[in-house]
């Protein structure tokens, strides 16, 4: 790697090479539970079984491999949400473009909490499918190579704080990168720049 990373000078429209990920479609299935569940029980889809198909869904798929999942169940998960719900609701016209102090603050408290039952990948996975415009995934991974230059002192993601950090890491890079202007309108800039990292950082590597 360069001096500099220019990682995100090359920044695209990554939804065409992230179809190579035999998984990808994995993530739309459990979106189409998310809407369903919208659809259903407008004030209280949160707690529609829907949601928490979707989220179980996503987990067992795109984090199998974490030891945290496989406690996973609908009684563990529906918990968490339950008791997160008032916050998410919160955050809900929030988007990562414009997060606010505020924003930060309530992201914390409800990280903390999925974090303690799925981990800092999972809770990170999870909240993403619950709220896309606001978080942003990572991995093991992406940590590593953000760490060492543009998003330093996240670590390996072990506490909240560095979450909150990578959060406010990469809104500085949609605003120093211009990154929304190299995107359709319209576009989801959150869940691109998880689907650009995992295909630039974990696709590129291991092909």
């Amino acid at each position: 790697m360069s001096k500099m990373d220019n990682l995100y000078i090359r920044f695209y429209d990554p939804s065409e090479d992230f179809l190579n990920e035999p998984r990808s479609f994995c993530y739309e299935l459990a979106m189409e539970l998310i809407k369903k569940a919208r659809d259903e029980d407008v004030n209280n889809w949160y707690n529609n079984e829907n949601t928490l198909k979707g989220t179980l869904l996503l987990l067992y798929t795109w984090n199998f491999a974490a030891r945290e999942t496989k406690k996973l169940n609908f009684e563990n998960v529906g918990k968490v949400i339950k008791e997160c719900e008032e916050n998410l609701k919160k955050l809900e016209n929030s988007s990562i473009e414009d997060a606010s102090r505020n924003d930060f603050l309530i992201v914390q408290r409800v990280f903390s909490k999925f974090k303690k039952l799925m981990g800092q990948t999972g809770a990170s996975k999870a909240l993403s499918l619950l709220n896309s415009k606001l978080f942003v995934m990572w991995d093991t991974k992406i940590r590593k190579r953000l760490n060492k230059e543009l998003i330093r002192g996240i670590s390996n993601g072990e506490k909240t704080e560095h979450y909150i950090k990578y959060l406010k890491g990469i809104q500085k890079i949609i605003n120093d990168y211009r990154l929304k202007e190299k995107l359709q309108p319209g576009s989801i800039i959150a869940k691109k720049i998880d689907e650009y990292n995992y295909v630039k950082i974990i696709m590129e590597k291991s092909s």
